[in-house]
């Protein structure tokens, strides 16, 4: 079987999946994992579990370690997590988000254009959180 070539997920994202891939099955605390991801990016656990299409209860018992989650939960993880930091990446080198890039990118990672309006909110949110407090800490520095 081969698969189509990936026109939209550049290489760094690639490393990036490998990344969060590795994190998720090389440790046996595969929860705290996924628990540390949702929080990097400020969802609660309501919000994951809208993003995944599960219960915020299924989220908890995944993150406790008292559900293991599947193969098609940790394909669908791996790539919000990737489509996430695309984002984050775009909000930091343009001061205008490409949205026909990051459709296609969406498209590509198997995610509707619902999903990406609300996961191009999470990354924002984030993102403009994590560039407040760097700022913060170099005004502190400063004095």
């Amino acid at each position: 079987m081969t698969s189509k070539p990936l026109l939209y997920t550049q290489k760094w994202l690639i490393s990036f999946k490998k990344e969060i891939a590795g994190a998720l099955f090389l440790t046996p605390e595969t929860g705290e994992v996924i628990c540390e991801y949702r929080k990097r990016y400020g969802m609660s656990q309501e919000e994951f579990g809208e993003l995944m299409d599960l219960r915020r209860e299924s989220i908890s018992r995944i993150e406790t370690g008292s559900v293991t989650p599947t193969f098609d939960f940790a394909r669908k993880f791996i790539n919000a997590m990737a489509l996430i930091e695309a984002i984050r990446v775009e909000r930091a080198q343009h001061k205008e988000i490409d949205v026909y890039f990051l459709d296609n990118l969406a498209k590509e990672l198997g995610f509707n254009r619902e999903k990406l309006t609300f996961m191009v909110k999470v990354a924002v949110e984030s993102y403009d959180r994590k560039l407040v407090k760097i700022q913060k800490s170099l005004k502190e520095i400063k004095i």
